[in-house]
């Protein structure tokens, strides 16, 4: 990997290195990435809330 010869791969993987020795834009990495996890696990948690919902709404009209 050391052996790059495509010019804006081997400027992406200086800028990785970069970023990466910085250890304050490590940690917003690492809070940017569980913040899009929680928001992921928030919309599926919300999205199986509202189906739940749904199909209890479903079944009492059928019942009537």
């Amino acid at each position: 990997m050391a052996n790059i010869a495509h010019e804006p791969v081997k400027k992406a993987m200086n800028r990785i290195k970069q970023l990466s020795a910085d250890e304050e834009t490590r940690r917003l990495a690492f809070v940017r990435e569980r913040a899009l996890r929680d928001e992921v696990s928030l919309s599926t948690t919300q999205s199986s809330v509202e189906s739940k919902k749904a199909v209890r709404t479903s079944l009492r009209s059928s019942l009537r």
